[in-house]
């Protein structure tokens, strides 16, 4: 049973009734309508030339798949560094975005990535307003078999944004006023099973492929150790990386999914699907239905198949109980 149509910002209180929840995770769409072609790691070819057909495809997905809830994980456009976006460029995509992704009938939520400032660097100010959220701030939303964690990756200081000029800093930061949100909200989860989302990443990813710093959140042991205090994190998911990656490790006396969410500008151009029930979470890849486009993406550069990872981790059932 779904929700009728109701699109929410973030930060509005929204009641589930309901015991099975559909959730739409996206991230690193890179909305940018433009000629220029931009590779990212490993040679990989960004389509922002197809921008819009991409977006539209997407929404219409998302709209399809009767989700209850969706939430953008983050770079929903091109700001921060290494892209040449105008500002003018810049608002526009993010308020049209804005926009497109408050049509869909579903409850939705976002985090700004570090793309999601202005072009040159700057704060995520414009961002954080648009979708309702405080500044360096997420949100918590409690459903009937889970409590969900929204943490700002991007609460960097104002000395922070000005080093890293003229690009964003990439890499993630919790500042110290989100630090005590989050360990408010794991305290007084009472029962209920914690899912944790947030643009960079909390652990390395397992493959083989080169790490750099700039992938995590800096300040990640703070996080971690407030993780393993409570014990009741049982999935943790990120962006950023432009992969899909599963990995299991322990934090505290339990074990914790750690799921990086491949990107939607570069192959696979997929977003992942979360069925949630009362005593377990289901995985699954959802990829958009352009296979030429992600033709041209996944055999760009050195190839880019390795980003879909392993084969079981593309439909996979994660224990709550």
């Amino acid at each position: 049973m779904n929700l009728p149509p109701k699109p929410n910002r973030i930060g509005e209180e929204n009641v589930f009734n309901q015991e099975e929840i559909r959730i739409g995770l996206c991230a690193d769409t890179h909305f940018w309508p433009t000629n220029m072609l931009y590779c990212g790691s490993h040679g990989s070819l960004q389509l922002q030339p197809w921008s819009e057909k991409l977006q539209t495809v997407l929404l219409a997905e998302l709209q399809r798949a009767q989700l209850d809830i969706v939430v953008h994980m983050g770079d929903t456009t091109c700001g921060g560094g290494v892209y040449d976006m105008t500002d003018e460029e810049f608002y526009a995509a993010l308020e049209l975005t804005h926009k497109q992704y408050c049509q869909l009938p579903v409850t939705l939520y976002a985090l700004p990535g570090n793309h999601d400032c202005p072009p040159g660097g700057g704060s995520w100010s414009h961002f954080e307003k648009l979708w309702g959220l405080q500044p360096g701030m997420g949100a918590t939303i409690d459903l009937p078999s889970a409590r969900m964690v929204l943490l700002n990756a991007q609460g960097h200081t104002s000395q922070q944004i000005e080093r890293a000029k003229p690009t964003d800093p990439v890499y993630g930061w919790v500042n110290q006023a989100e630090l005590n949100r989050f360990e408010e909200a794991l305290a007084t989860a009472g029962d209920r099973p914690v899912l944790v989302f947030t643009h960079q990443l909390l652990r390395r990813w397992s493959g083989t492929q080169h790490w750099q710093d700039f992938y995590g959140i800096r300040n990640a042991p703070a996080i971690l150790d407030i993780m393993a205090r409570y014990a009741n994190v049982r999935a943790v998911f990120q962006a950023h990386a432009h992969r899909l990656d599963v990995q299991v490790a322990k934090v505290g006396p339990h074990p914790c999914h750690f799921i990086v969410t491949p990107a939607l500008i570069e192959y696979p151009l997929g977003w992942l699907m979360l069925e949630l029930s009362q005593h377990s979470l289901k995985v699954s890849l959802q990829r958009l239905p352009l296979p030429d486009l992600a033709s041209l993406g996944g055999y760009s550069g050195e190839g880019q198949l390795w980003r879909t990872g392993q084969h079981d981790w593309m439909n996979m059932k994660i224990d709550l109980s």
